[in-house]
């Protein structure tokens, strides 16, 4: 069995990248507290194996056109981690507004410590490169 090859400072990185997008559509949501009729929308966490980051990488089947009076496909949509969707929020205003800042600001503190987690882990992971090339810590 063959252990997958797994890039540490990669997934580190895209987990931190990850994070601020799901900052900024956090932070959209309680910019538009008081919008009539706006639902939050969260982000989905990526799953390492999909992202490509872990494992073998598997490619994305493609529709082939054996004539031009053949339709084209439509177009690839963007990973489910980069789509936002809409978030089951506590309750809804009667003006149709369902964003609820408590629940935003939960969501935001967690934000803050999974970022703080993955920078950390690559603070550690650069530490430890260091010291395995004799480089001083």
């Amino acid at each position: 069995m063959e252990l997958p090859r797994v890039d540490l400072f990669q997934l580190a990185t895209a987990r931190a990248a990850w994070l601020a997008r799901r900052h900024a559509v956090l932070t959209t949501n309680i910019a538009n507290a008081d919008t009539p009729g706006f639902r939050p929308l969260d982000l989905r966490a990526p799953e390492p194996w999909r992202a490509g980051l872990i494992g073998p990488t598997v490619p994305t089947p493609v529709l082939a056109r054996t004539t031009a009076a053949h339709l084209a496909g439509l177009p690839a949509r963007p990973p489910a981690a980069e789509r936002a969707q809409a978030g089951e929020g506590w309750e809804v205003a009667p003006a149709g507004n369902a964003v609820v800042i408590e629940e935003q600001a939960q969501k935001l503190v967690q934000t803050q410590l999974d970022h703080q987690l993955a920078t950390g882990i690559y603070g550690k992971l650069m530490a430890l490169t260091r010291a395995a090339l004799g480089v001083g810590v």
